[in-house]
């Protein structure tokens, strides 16, 4: 952990994470209440733009304010895979790290309810289906908005930690293809 000092007294770590929607603003803003810690501070902004748009956001806004960290969470949508490594290049250049879905950030959201199937594509329909399920709410997708369903989700964490770990073990590549989720790692090094 990157800590920053001041004589013999510890500072706290600072991370600012942009997201590209109310349903991830709502889901971080609950682990941080959940994982609180005198150590960590954590800053959450929604600022509602796609992959690359809201990687360039972040970095001329977090170039305000020191940050130890500074992430951007955002789902595939429609990129192509040129547009997402356009996003990745310019992250690594300016030090930003990527919490990433594939198909949307409803994958990860699943995963605190069910493990995947690698060998299965996993649609936004198929997903916001399920979700719609295992939450008991009709019309899902227009209810994600919702601080009163997603809130809850975040109580599950332990297991879509474990059950992301599994789907990311699975994988026979490194390509991203559906389904990807790497936000076990962020959870893991943020909260």
């Amino acid at each position: 952990m990157k800590m920053r000092e001041r004589g013999s007294l510890a500072l706290r770590k600072t991370i600012l994470i942009y997201c590209e929607g109310e349903t991830e603003r709502i889901y971080f803003e609950q682990m941080k209440i959940l994982k609180r810690s005198k150590m960590v501070s954590v800053k959450i902004k929604n600022v509602k733009r796609s992959a690359l748009k809201l990687a360039q956001h972040a970095y001329r806004d977090s170039s305000y304010q020191p940050f130890d960290e500074v992430w951007v969470v955002f789902d595939k949508d429609d990129l192509t895979e040129k547009q997402l490594e356009e996003v990745n290049d310019f992250c690594e250049r300016h030090e930003i790290l990527i919490a990433y879905t594939n198909e949307a950030f409803e994958l990860w959201l699943l995963l605190h309810f069910e493990q995947i199937d690698v060998t299965q594509v996993y649609p936004r329909a198929l997903l916001n289906e399920k979700m719609g399920d295992y939450l008991n709410v009709a019309r899902y997708f227009r209810n994600k908005g919702n601080a009163e369903v997603i809130a809850p989700i975040a109580l599950r964490h332990e297991i879509a930690m474990k059950n992301c770990s599994e789907m990311m073990a699975l994988r026979n590549s490194d390509s991203r293809d559906n389904p990807y989720c790497n936000l076990h790692e962020m959870i893991r090094n943020v909260f």
